[in-house]
């Protein structure tokens, strides 16, 4: 039932685009792949949002999908996803520096991160952290969808409820 409530709500958020939205929710799909060793990950955010809470912590305007953005904004989507989302393997924090940001992508009001982690040797449990702008809006719901083992299993974290935490 939760999934299902997931997928209607992250569909309802993708349907919004640019309108204005009453709700505050994040998406964060968490696929391992174990071809390539490593966590694939994609955010969506509202492009809005994200600016809003950049410029909230920092005092910068990062302007993304405008001619004025800039030109070290990835710097800033970096430290405000390494401050934000920790993905902890076998009880070890996955260090920072393993984080390969790969690309952003600003469509219809929303803007798409992607980065991966790589991993070595086996999984026997897997934590995510994920605090995406808890600390600009008090009721944001951060939807985290884990892709493991052929298993698929959906979550829904607020400010009060950060974590998941699965065993293989």
């Amino acid at each position: 039932m939760l999934k299902r409530s997931l997928y209607i709500v992250v569909i309802a958020f993708m349907l919004m685009g640019n309108a204005m939205h009453p709700i505050h929710v994040t998406v964060t799909n968490i696929d391992f792949s174990s071809k390539q060793k490593a966590f694939n990950i994609s955010t969506k955010l509202f492009l809005d949002d994200f600016q809003g809470v950049i410029f909230k912590n920092s005092n910068v305007e990062l302007n993304l999908g405008k001619p004025n953005a800039i030109l070290n904004a990835d710097e800033y989507i970096k430290d405000y996803i390494n401050d934000n989302i920790m993905i902890t393997v076998n009880n070890n924090k996955l260090s920072a520096k393993k984080l390969k940001f790969i690309k952003k992508e600003i469509t219809e009001g929303a803007i798409w991160l992607y980065y991966s982690y790589q991993l070595s040797g086996k999984i026997e449990s897997i934590q995510v952290d994920n605090n995406l702008l808890n600390d600009y809006y008090s009721d944001m719901t951060n939807l985290v969808i884990l892709k493991y083992n052929e298993l698929e299993s959906g979550y829904s974290l607020n400010k009060n409820n950060t974590t998941i935490k699965i065993s293989s």
